[in-house]
């Protein structure tokens, strides 16, 4: 774990951080998919294990998320995301969320979450 004051960055890319640690809280970037050809299940899976391996990373894992923001390209996408992130959320510690609809930075990308954790 960082020193109280100490920030930790990782991922740059001279433009963003995938991941940020400061004050026992870890912020996760937008995390969209490498599997462009995948339907908004397997995207959504694939996104969420990524998140995985970033908590995991930054001393945290997915019992400890406060909040979450998702962008889904259609919307019509709502249920089969739920459905793919209800087998992802712990019981009794779903964080806050929001999901929005918008346009995203690849045709291809299907779904985007950024989220905010506690570190252990």
């Amino acid at each position: 774990m960082a020193a109280k004051n100490e920030i930790i960055r990782t991922g740059g890319n001279g433009r963003r951080s995938t991941c940020t640690a400061h004050g026992g809280l870890v912020y996760v970037s937008g995390i969209t998919t490498v599997l462009l050809e995948a339907d908004i299940t397997g995207q959504t899976q694939d996104v969420l294990n990524q998140i995985d391996r970033l908590l995991a990373a930054n001393g945290s894992n997915k019992t400890r998320v406060l909040s979450a923001d998702i962008t889904l390209a259609d919307m019509a996408d709502y249920g089969n995301f739920n459905a793919a992130w209800d087998q992802w959320v712990s019981d009794d510690n779903e964080p806050a969320r929001r999901v929005a609809g918008g346009q995203l930075a690849l045709s291809e990308y299907r779904v985007k979450i950024s989220l905010v954790a506690a570190q252990s």
